[in-house]
């Protein structure tokens, strides 16, 4: 098969979508299909390549919206741009070509709060138009995500692919430390993630003076990039972050790892001893299933997909009860027996979550319409 992947951004950048769309292609160009990749184009990028066998065509993002300049003689068109959308409902009407729309979350009220951005607000009042739009067919990652759109009154065919756990390279937590010059002694709570809002690192903040008080030796380590205002339409809060924890002193013993390199992650990930994400929406929650393949005990809000994902292989609190949240981290820090519990329920969770289980169902997909 020919098959199009339409991505707001690609590698270099490298976010939660970006690594579904870059694995999605390498693993279909595998199994012998032809993948190419429309994307926006970035600074010291080319308008034109191919990497590991996949075409990368970089346009304007702008021109993201007129995809049909560039989809000619494609069997499958799979997008996960939402700027695409209405320019690939004209496609589908006009040149009935095999739409499929892959949403990996829906935000409705919460996008203002999640980027942080008040002009976000804009495109809430369109988020549902865009979602409306004709399609072939629908891909989402969690159960919750079909069940909102449902709530829209989607009448579309909605297929439910969970991504899968990225890494297996996982080393031992003495020697990730060493690697990463950390004090085996510490107790290493990490977090990974965009710094901004709707991943929640100011919440960690906020109870951190606290969390040291009970844990002497606690470290706090923030894994993930300041995102670009100007690329992803996020804004970044490490300043708040920062702001927050020097006010309480409590800064001295916490580590900004800033954007990590992927074959990297591993390293970080195998480092901690708990895993937080107090995330406010997750269409599904890459990270927390990274956390939990690597036998790291997870607490996050208890909201969105992540409670589907996490299900009983975690602690879930109350979205922004920040007070639960702290209590979760010291009590994985201090019982034992508690952490050993969680560390082996988050591994056996997350060994269901596989790439080769994702994609055998993307092309179940794709063979319905082809």
């Amino acid at each position: 098969m020919k098959i199009l992947q339409i991505s707001d951004l690609a590698p270099p950048h490298i976010g939660g979508v970006e690594k579904v769309v870059w694995k999605y292609g390498k693993l279909l160009s595998e199994k012998g299909n032809k993948v190419s990749i429309l994307t926006s184009r970035l600074q010291d990028t080319k308008d034109h390549e191919f990497i590991e066998n996949i075409e990368y065509i970089r346009v304007p993002k702008y021109a993201l919206a007129f995809p049909s300049l560039y989809t000619n003689d494609f069997d499958i068109i799979h997008s996960h741009s939402y700027f695409s959308f209405l320019g690939l409902d004209l496609e589908k009407k006009i040149r009935g070509s095999v739409i499929i729309k892959h949403i990996h979350s829906v935000y409705e009220n919460e996008l203002e709060n999640f980027t942080g951005w008040s002009f976000s607000r804009i495109f809430s009042l369109f988020e549902k138009t865009l979602l409306k739009s004709d399609c072939t067919a629908i891909i989402v990652p969690s159960e919750f995500t079909k069940n909102k759109l449902i709530e829209y009154g989607i009448n579309k065919e909605i297929y439910i692919v969970p991504h899968g756990v990225e890494y297996s390279n996982f080393l031992s937590k003495e020697r990730a430390r060493e690697i990463l010059g950390i004090p085996k002694d510490k107790k290493v709570v990490g977090f990974v993630g965009r710094m901004s809002n709707g991943k929640g690192p100011q919440d960690i903040a906020l109870i951190w003076e606290q969390v040291m008080k009970k844990i002497k030796d606690a470290t706090l380590i923030f894994v993930g990039p300041e995102p670009d205002i100007k690329t992803s339409g996020i804004k970044g809060n490490t300043d708040e972050v920062k702001k927050i924890l020097k006010a309480s002193n409590s800064i001295e013993n916490v580590i900004f790892a800033g954007k990590v390199d992927d074959d990297k992650m591993p390293i970080y990930f195998s480092s901690f001893d708990i895993f937080v994400l107090p995330s406010i929406n997750e269409g599904f929650g890459l990270s927390i299933l990274n956390a939990m393949a690597a036998g790291v005990p997870v607490v996050a809000y208890n909201n969105s997909a992540i409670s589907e994902v996490v299900s009983d292989s975690g602690i879930l609190v109350p979205t922004r009860d920040i007070n639960a949240l702290r209590n979760a981290i010291i009590s994985l820090l201090t019982d034992k027996n508690l952490y050993l519990e969680y560390s082996e329920k988050g591994k056996m969770r997350a060994s269901k979550f596989t790439w080769e289980i994702a994609v055998k169902k993307l092309l179940n997909v794709y063979s319905n319409y082809v």
